[in-house]
């Protein structure tokens, strides 16, 4: 009975050491967020910081970044691999982690920033193995900083009025006036909000009497950043109008003068455009024929292919003859395989090209989809876990969205396109020359060439979208 004597201060400190000890083996890793609160403008790039500590490997490791809610995915980690199914379509695209976990750096890289995008954004981090998480919570505001401020001077009676008018605003800023040293003057200014975008054009008027203040300064104050921008301008007496004889004799004169001057302007304008509209039609036209007869070249050459169901998704569905592929609910009871696609919405055609040159359509069926992709892939390319189309992985395509086209790159560069939307893409690969080029079989035109020296036998490959049906035309 002698051992077990303890003073009530050594128990309470055992029973800390006892927390203390359950919380580090629980814990496992802490996640920090080292800017709690973001400030940046609409079309810009931000990063937004998080750190893991200690650095984790990817293997059992989910990392989550959400946006408000769980379930809008703005970028998702799951055992090392990106998740892009889970992943919300305003974000995909837009949404990039630079390093990972391995690095203890899961910050997330977001461009062109939209006033949608505001709001608390969530670094969650979940080891699936030990059931261990931790969170990190930020909150971003978006803003428009506006364009400098133009100001227009009309004369209405005998008073000058300033007009000051600025775009691009969010919130809606505050807008003054200051005539000569005097105090800013408050204005009553009229703001219209656009309907696509969601920023503010502001716009607001003063009347002048005469020049007593020298000069008038129109200032606008940014609401969150507090920043101002303004200018001057210069209002001299001669501006103002005097009831003289001679000034409205001068007046009246140079009215009819500005007038037979515009009309003189507007008539040599006229024939200038007329001139340049025949030279750019007849360019057109001759791009539009050298075009067509490029094409017509390659499409001597085309060949029926089909596509191969043993290595489709088994949520894709193929029909009978092999020529048409599309989603569907019902996940397909499907031989597992080594060449199948595990988890991306992916599949390979039956033919596979070691030489020569080659050339076949595809026809894209959309019913409300949001993306496809459609290219080439290597004989070894990846077919199990997440999927990231570039040349990289070994897979050379395009992709059409909503917003666009991109070549896919990393990151994906941009397809400047007529508008419209494609409807039949051509592909032709030369295997000996490296070569892998994208047509718009309706325009003729040139969409991408990806240049690459291919070591294996290459497979015509499709990524199926969302409510997407590809058809390919024999």
């Amino acid at each position: 009975m002698h051992g077990t004597n303890q003073y009530p201060g050594q128990r309470m400190e055992r029973f800390f050491v006892y927390l203390a000890l359950v919380s580090a083996a629980t814990a496992q890793f802490l996640i920090d967020i080292q800017q709690k609160f973001m400030v940046t403008a609409v079309g810009s790039d931000i990063l937004l910081p998080c750190t893991v500590t200690p650095p984790l490997s990817g293997v059992g490791l989910e990392v989550r970044w959400f946006h408000d809610l769980f379930h809008n995915v703005a970028f998702l980690l799951k055992d090392g691999n990106e998740d892009r199914q889970q992943q919300s379509p305003d974000y995909r695209g837009r949404a990039f982690m630079l390093a990972g976990p391995d690095k203890g750096n899961l910050s997330l890289s977001l461009r062109q920033v939209r006033l949608s995008d505001a709001g608390k954004y969530h670094c969650f981090v979940e080891n699936t193995i030990t059931q261990g998480s931790d969170e990190g919570i930020m909150t971003l505001t978006v803003v428009g900083l506006g364009t400098p401020p133009l100001v227009a001077v009309a004369l209405q009676g005998s008073s000058v009025v300033l007009s000051c008018s600025s775009e691009e605003w969010f919130p809606e800023p505050t807008m003054f006036w200051v005539i000569g040293n005097e105090e800013p003057v408050p204005a009553n200014h009229s703001a219209k909000k656009n309907t696509s975008s969601g920023l503010f054009q502001v716009q607001s008027n003063i009347h002048l009497q005469d020049a007593s203040g020298g000069h008038v300064y129109c200032g606008l104050r940014h609401p969150v950043t507090k920043t101002e921008t303004g200018v001057y301008v210069s209002v001299s007496d001669d501006i103002f109008p005097r009831a003289s004889p001679w000034a409205i004799t001068f007046w009246i004169f140079l009215i009819f003068s500005l007038c037979d001057l515009a009309l003189l302007s507007w008539f040599f304008y006229s024939k200038q455009k007329e001139k340049e509209r025949q030279l750019q039609a007849r360019y057109v036209y001759a791009e539009s024929l050298e075009r067509e007869v490029e094409w017509r070249k390659i499409s001597i050459i085309k060949e029926s292919i089909l596509f191969d169901p043993s290595t489709a998704f088994c949520g894709l569905l193929v029909s009978p003859d092999s020529r048409t592929i599309s989603t569907t609910d019902v996940v397909q009871d499907v031989p597992q395989n080594e060449e199948r696609f595990d988890t991306e919405p992916c599949v390979l055609c039956q033919a596979a090209f070691q030489s020569g040159t080659h050339y076949w359509e595809t026809e894209i069926l959309e019913r409300n989809g949001e993306f496809w992709s459609l290219g080439i892939a290597s004989k070894s390319v990846r077919r199990t876990g997440g999927q990231r189309e570039c040349p990289e992985a070994l897979i050379y395509a395009i992709r059409g969205t909503r917003e666009g086209y991109y070549a896919l790159y990393t990151p994906p560069v941009p397809i400047v396109f007529e508008p419209g939307r494609i409807q039949r893409v051509g592909t032709y690969l030369d295997y000996d020359q490296g070569k892998v080029s994208f047509y718009d079989v309706d325009t003729y035109r040139l969409l991408h060439t990806f240049t690459e020296r291919f070591s294996e036998p290459v497979y015509p490959f499709y990524y199926v979208g969302p409510g997407i049906a590809f058809s390919l035309n024999p």
